[in-house]
């Protein structure tokens, strides 16, 4: 029985050997490696639809904006407080998760630290597209991984970092201006961007999308005296705006806000514009009062309202559409 046995296990022996080798030569029992495979790079965006309304994602078109990036790569993107080396580089995924979303142009990350974006402004509180400029940051980035550029200035003067804010292949900061919901916003030294901003604020313009959805009012004409004489800081009232009604229809000013490229922002009470008339809005203080064809009104500010060198006015109807603009 025994040399039975053994033949028994010999034949099983390379039976076994007839079965493993074909096994292996199919790579069963090879180390595979998980590196090399390849995965779509698929990244959420936002886009505004005729009505200005949010779609969860989008394809992004082409607008010819040259952001000075080319997709993920950012060797010549460095902040210069962190020796060298950019704030959250995507190539290393040591970006920053958003913690809070407060605005459309501030958000907080995860620790606390609060982000001002560069180069461009959203509504305030209250204002007209202010709601729409938050949510749509908040679909962009809330809960995301983001990394930071540094321009020149480290803080702001409420203590907020200013920073270019990237989530994936997004400049977030000219995704805001591109579709409508900030307008740019230059403030020198921080001007790294300013052509790439001013020209998708262009395109957002000549596409009548968000913020610059026209009012049917297109009757008003606009002219400002931005350089008062002497010291602007003790001649405020030598700045001012002054506004006519070039139209045949009398318009009510109820409502109407006229605002400045950051955040000054005048709102007017109802008054009668006729035809003809004109509205002097002065930056200083005084009381309104109409003289024959000419309102005269004050705007209360404590520091001059427009830059010397460029600015731009923003003029809205009580629904919040812009009836007119003017660049300096």
């Amino acid at each position: 029985m025994r040399p039975i046995k053994n033949l028994f296990i010999r034949a099983l022996a390379i039976l076994m050997i007839f079965c493993i080798i074909p096994v292996t030569g199919c790579g069963l029992f090879y180390d595979f490696d998980h590196n090399n495979n390849t995965q779509n790079n698929i990244y959420e965006e936002v886009i505004i639809d005729e009505s200005g309304l949010d779609k969860d994602t989008f394809q992004e078109e082409d607008t010819n904006i040259d952001v000075g990036i080319e997709g993920s790569d950012t060797d010549d993107i460095v902040d210069e407080s962190s020796g060298g080396n950019p704030e959250g580089d995507s190539n290393n995924n040591t970006g920053y998760k958003v913690e809070e979303v407060i605005d459309g142009d501030t958000i907080v990350l995860l620790g606390g630290e609060r982000i001002r974006f560069i180069g461009m402004n959203t509504p305030e509180e209250g204002m007209y597209f202010y709601a729409e400029a938050r949510d749509v940051l908040k679909i962009m980035i809330l809960g995301k991984e983001v990394w930071l550029e540094k321009d020149v200035s480290e803080y702001d003067q409420y203590g907020r970092k200013l920073r270019y804010v990237y989530h994936g292949d997004i400049f977030v900061n000219l995704e805001m201006v591109k579709r409508g919901f900030a307008n740019t916003f230059t403030y020198p030294p921080d001007v790294k961007y300013t052509e790439q901003f001013l020209e998708a604020e262009r395109y957002a313009r000549e596409n009548d999308i968000g913020l610059w959805e026209s009012s049917k009012i297109d009757t008003v004409s606009i002219e400002i005296f931005f350089n008062a004489q002497g010291n602007d800081n003790e001649n405020i009232n030598g700045e001012f705006v002054i506004l006519e009604n070039i139209g045949s229809e009398i318009l009510d000013t109820s409502g109407w806000t006229i605002k400045d490229s950051g955040t000054k922002i005048f709102q007017f009470d109802s008054y009668k514009f006729n035809p003809g008339n004109r509205i002097i809005l002065f930056s200083g203080e005084g009381k309104d009062r109409r003289e024959d064809d000419e309102w005269y009104m004050f705007w209360d500010s404590p520091r001059p309202v427009w830059n010397n060198d460029h600015d731009t006015l923003y003029l809205r109807d009580r629904e919040g559409l812009l009836v007119e603009i003017y660049n300096y």
